[in-house]
């Protein structure tokens, strides 16, 4: 009558980037897996206190309802090929990027807050990858976001433009809770203001008209 819940959680697994063992094999046989200077890695106690912060984002109120939220509106996620499948996947690396940018740049990691960053991260992480306490975060962390223990989650193609949140909450995720709007001299009113300069590439402006609260 329906398929199992494990059985969904692996097809979205599959869309996230598979189980470890098959998202590190295709990585490999692909040459996107680099290799790290051993000074560029993590300690396993590097690595522990990262997966430590991302836990704790991951476990917030806020994020968990967000979460539920997106699973809620696509109760198809797990059939493959399903539009809810595409649009979840979407909609959970979209939040899973709101986190990323809050821990990343933290220190001791000082990573970029993106993608790039997650990227980086992994790659620093690959010495310390196969302790058992690593592992076990790794599980957590699926935990956390439904996903089967195994998931090794990949980034998208690109960084989003956009990511919905249907909740309106998404300027409490990215800017802080309480963050005033901004206005600009033709009476818009956003959280961060952006224009095209010379080069042809967008960069982020401070409006003339002071903050409003």
């Amino acid at each position: 009558m329906g398929q199992g819940l494990s059985g969904a959680k692996n097809k979205i697994a599959g869309a996230l980037g598979g189980k470890g063992s098959e998202a590190e094999s295709d990585a490999a046989a692909s040459g996107c897996k680099p290799s790290v200077p051993l000074e560029g890695q993590y300690s396993v106690k590097e690595a522990l206190e990262l997966q430590k912060a991302l836990k704790a984002a991951f476990a917030e109120d806020s994020f968990q309802k967000l979460l539920k939220l997106a699973q809620d509106r696509h109760p198809k996620r797990g059939i493959r090929g399903h539009a809810d499948q595409t649009a979840f996947t979407s909609q959970l690396q979209g939040l899973l990027l709101h986190v990323y940018r809050r821990v990343l740049p933290q220190k001791p990691w000082c990573l970029q807050p993106n993608w790039d960053g997650y990227r980086e991260m992994m790659m620093r992480m690959t010495a310390a990858s196969e302790d058992p306490r690593v592992l076990q975060g790794r599980e957590d962390i699926n935990r956390l976001l439904g996903l089967p223990r195994h998931t090794i989650i990949q980034p998208p193609a690109a960084e989003p433009v956009f990511v919905e949140t249907p909740d309106g909450s998404g300027n409490q995720l990215l800017f802080g809770a309480g963050t005033p709007m901004l206005v600009d001299a033709d009476g818009d009113y956003a959280h961060e203001f952006w224009e095209e300069n010379k080069a042809g590439q967008l960069v982020l402006v401070t409006p003339q008209v002071a903050a409003v609260g």
